[in-house]
């Protein structure tokens, strides 16, 4: 079957395990691409027998890439990190129709947001959301209309089930080490402090169009619960998998290739997986402001996601404090009005764009 499959970020984690996976099914991968990191790019095109592969921090790279998005993709897989690789899907969805598109880049989505769902479902491509929470809800969600509240769920991170820890006074390798599961820097920070929960809230909102008010999030130490929803009619559908991301990643795959089941953990029914519970942590500074991040704007929302990655780096390098990061986040954001109408793609990546030059990020 010559089928075209596109890997946008195939050097991170995601990537590394969906072509070790194609690899051993004897399914060919037609492109691949990285930001920077281009001797793992090369290796990677060695030992997987890649057609193509693309450094997109490099013009001449990039300007060679539109052109692959321009020829009929069966399979595209953004598994990237920031919100800039909008301009490419964007001009994807110009040029392919019927393929299916499978994200797991978070930022993306947010920054896209209602258009781009639009535009996706416009141009009859099929999309697959890779994130367990939103991935877990795939066969819930039929008719928005009898919904009443989505929730979403945490694992805690490294400090929520550690009540006696000071959060004024943790290290950043306690910071840096989830519990459950490797990520990376950006994702392990937001994890420990729960932004990435307010995050996860935004996409979901636009995947499934439901509004912010009707989701929310509960703590599962065992993250084998990624989403509950409570319909109108007061049923409850529990949305459970054990979280190796292979299952999200193979999705995709499924639709053109026989992919064999995966053997799962028989002990799914143990009632501690089962356990979940409202987060009520005084610690935890994202809970003095939930109630007005589920008010954001779309614009605000892109805002969030570029001033925390300024904080990251400032953690990083010591310039601001572990504790502070969620009071930087909302300080800098309320400190103008930023509910600005983005009705275009263009007008999205100039204003993140412009954004990224403020705090000298790159999302």
């Amino acid at each position: 079957m010559n089928n075209k499959i596109l890997i946008v970020g195939s050097t991170g984690k995601l990537g590394t395990k969906l072509l070790k996976f194609t690899k051993k099914n004897s399914i060919p991968i037609y492109a691949i691409t990285c930001h920077k990191n281009s001797n793992k790019l090369i290796n990677q095109k060695r030992q997987f027998l890649i057609k193509s592969s693309f450094v997109l921090s490099n013009k001449i790279d990039q300007q060679k890439f539109f052109k692959i998005l321009e020829k009929k993709i069966h399979i595209i897989y953004f598994l990237d990190y920031g919100s800039l690789s909008l301009k490419y899907l964007s001009h994807f969805l110009k040029f392919n129709n019927n393929s299916t598109i499978a994200i797991a880049n978070k930022e993306m989505l947010i920054a896209g947001g209602s258009l781009l769902h639009n535009k996706i479902k416009k141009s009859k491509n099929n999309f697959i959301p890779l994130d367990s929470e939103h991935f877990s809800l795939i066969n819930s969600i039929h008719d928005t209309n009898n919904i009443k509240k989505i929730y979403i769920t945490a694992s805690g991170g490294p400090f929520y089930f550690n009540k006696n820890i000071k959060l004024s006074s943790v290290s950043p390798k306690k910071v840096l080490s989830h519990p459950k599961w490797k990520m990376g820097k950006n994702n392990l920070i937001d994890s420990s402090n729960f932004i990435n929960k307010i995050l996860e809230i935004y996409e979901l909102s636009y995947i499934y169009k439901i509004p912010l008010n009707k989701i929310d999030f509960l703590v599962s130490k065992e993250a084998f619960i990624h989403s509950i929803v409570h319909f109108t009619d007061n049923t409850l559908s529990l949305n459970c998998f054990f979280n190796d991301m292979l299952l999200t990643l193979i999705k995709p795959l499924s639709e053109y290739y026989k992919i064999n089941e995966m053997k799962i953990n028989q002990n799914y029914l143990d009632f501690k997986n089962l356990k979940v519970e409202k987060p009520n942590d005084k610690r935890f500074t994202i809970f003095k402001y939930k109630k007005n991040l589920m008010k954001f704007s779309h614009s605000e929302q892109i805002k969030l996601m570029i001033v925390n990655n300024s904080a990251h780096k400032l953690y990083l390098s010591k310039k601001l404090k572990y504790n502070k990061i969620v009071n930087y986040i909302m300080k800098e954001i309320s400190n103008k009005n930023h509910n600005k109408k983005l009705n275009s793609f263009d007008s999205i990546l100039k204003y993140i764009s412009d954004l990224n030059n403020q705090y000298k990020t790159n999302v």
